[in-house]
């Protein structure tokens, strides 16, 4: 039988992309990887079928193995000729327990590696725009557990830490914050030393709150801060100001949001996906491929529309004989991905762009579009004396998605961005539900508001919302650039 080995791995702060290729290798090769909750469960995705995973995660209070049970496990499996993976969020031996894993392993003789994961403890204010050193700010950074095991033989001397100079990065610590920072204070630290907490680092709930030594626990009350949280102590918080990534909210449906995403990224924002709106697909109606045949071009106004109606192939089959036009450079994109060709995009990318380039060619449309789709399209096209055919493909209405909840209830985004105006309706409604609408006002106004396109900016205006930005092109790409240049 071959000779089993463990490794301690760190899964880094949360983000899939930030573990090591070393870890991501070893995860591939691995017979058994035991896994606990700090490590993001996107790093267990794709692994070889038959890999035996277990689930080791500890929550206060509540653990599904006890650390000496842990152990006991990681020496059976090592000594049974497996290749085992332990698995830890963050690094394995900062507050990781990787150590005592390492030395049970040392006294039962089963051979065992530790591979180093990218600390919570830098990176997630690293994320935030806070960098833990910093030439003329900090010289120094300390790292300790907020929340100390009880009846440690010797705890922390936080009266000692109070005098010490540079950053206090304190992990763990959101149950005893009030604790903590009281004693900072009583041992001589400058009540008003910046301080900040930070949220679920690396995750898609990541949140950053700042204040001062003395407020920072009230602020953490009032914006209701949940563990995971590190608490970050010194004038490096100030320089997050200037550091940390635009935020910006994108009220997209859930169809739209990871492309959109993307390319907030790519401009070097931080997408905070927040659907305001959600797709009811409509039943295709029974003659729709003589309606098809009978008109000398049809429509499509969103992408969306194309995704619903090419995925009946009889429909699909029957645009290949006809003429398409579709409003804009994304739905064109979507239609040509399905093997269609589009023959007209007005050079305007709006109702009004679309008709008036539909006016010179036909005179005979079928729109294929939304339950929801703008009446100025067909008005242009009737008073034209263009016959219009129309199909309903989708209804819009809310999303109910919690994470618009959490975008009215505790985010503040540099950036609202607006793609309809059904995103700004609903996203007023929600608050308003919640009895969140004066709160969400207060954000709207604090922050930049920038809209698609006219019929967007006349519901944001008719809501009482100021537009500060509407780009020339009315797509979401031409969005962010009009927000580069100011």
């Amino acid at each position: 039988m071959r000779r089993g080995k463990v490794y301690l791995v760190g899964a880094g702060p949360g983000d899939p992309e930030l573990i090591t290729l070393k870890a991501r290798r070893l995860l591939i090769e691995a017979d058994v990887v035991l896994f606990d909750r700090l490590a993001s469960m996107g790093v267990l995705e794709d692994l070889p079928t038959g890999t035996e995973l277990i689930d080791v995660g500890k929550l206060p209070g509540r653990h599904r193995l006890s650390q000496e049970e842990i152990n006991r496990l990681l020496v059976e499996k090592g000594r049974g000729g497996k290749i085992v993976v332990r698995l830890k969020g963050g690094d394995p031996y900062l507050f990781g327990r990787g150590g005592e894993e390492g030395l049970a392993l040392v006294v039962a003789d089963v051979p065992f590696e530790v591979v180093p994961g990218v600390t919570s403890a830098i990176s997630v204010p690293a994320r935030m725009g806070i960098p833990v050193t910093h030439r003329g700010v900090s010289a120094a950074v300390t790292i300790v557990t907020g929340h100390e095991e009880p009846g440690k033989e010797k705890n922390l001397d936080w009266k000692v830490l109070a005098r010490m100079d540079g950053t206090l990065v304190v992990l763990m610590g959101v149950s005893r914050l009030e604790d903590n920072v009281s004693v900072l204070i009583e041992g001589g630290k400058n009540p008003k030393t910046p301080a900040a907490l930070i949220e679920k680092g690396w995750s898609d709930e990541e949140r950053l709150v700042t204040g001062t030594l003395e407020t920072i626990a009230r602020v953490a009350e009032e914006e209701e801060v949940e563990a995971p949280a590190i608490l970050v102590v010194g004038d490096v918080v100030n320089l997050s100001q200037n550091l940390r990534p635009r935020t910006i909210a994108i009220l997209r449906p859930e169809n739209r949001s990871d492309e959109s995403a993307r390319m907030a990224q790519a401009c070097g924002l931080r997408p905070l996906l927040a659907p305001a709106i959600a797709f009811e697909q409509l039943p295709l109606p029974n003659d729709m491929t003589a309606r098809i045949e009978k008109a000398e071009c049809v429509v499509f106004t969103s992408a969306t529309g194309a995704e619903i109606a090419l995925q009946d192939r009889t429909v699909a089959e029957n645009l290949l004989k006809t003429n398409l036009a579709a409003i804009g450079p994304r739905t064109k994109e979507a239609l040509e991905e399905l093997g269609l060709t589009v023959s007209v995009v007005p050079g305007v990318f709006s109702s009004e762009g679309l008709a008036g380039a539909l006016i010179k060619r036909f005179e005979h449309v079928l729109l294929l579009r939304s339950a929801k789709g703008s009446p100025v399209l067909v008005e242009m096209l009737e008073k034209a004396k263009v016959e219009v055919d129309e199909i309903q493909l989708y209804d819009i209405g809310p999303s109910n998605d919690p994470r618009l909840d959490r975008l009215i209830r505790q985010e503040k985004p540099d950036i609202f961005a607006f793609t309809s105006g059904s995103t700004s309706r609903y996203l007023m409604e929600r608050a308003q539900e919640l009895g969140l609408e004066g709160s969400l006002r207060k954000k709207l106004e604090q922050a930049r508001v920038v809209a698609i396109g006219p019929p967007t900016k006349a519901e944001l205006e008719r809501l009482d919302v100021r537009v500060d930005a509407m780009p020339e092109r009315y797509t979401f790409g031409a969005m962010l650039e009009e927000l580069g240049r100011k």
